[in-house]
């Protein structure tokens, strides 16, 4: 079973989210309690699609 880290928390997920949320507009994958968080009120925050494993 594959996962990935979460950019923000640092905890290993099967499901991300791949997004920009920052002026810097690199591309993150975040968990989805993370996204929750950062997307909130965010002109920056952008979704680039979902990554399942």
């Amino acid at each position: 079973m594959r996962k990935k880290e979460c950019e923000k928390c640092k905890k290993d997920f099967r499901i991300m989210f791949r997004v920009q949320y920052t002026a810097d507009k690199n591309w993150v994958f975040l968990c989805t309690d993370c996204v929750s968080e950062v997307k909130r009120d965010n002109e920056d925050y952008r979704y680039g699609g979902t990554w399942k494993y």
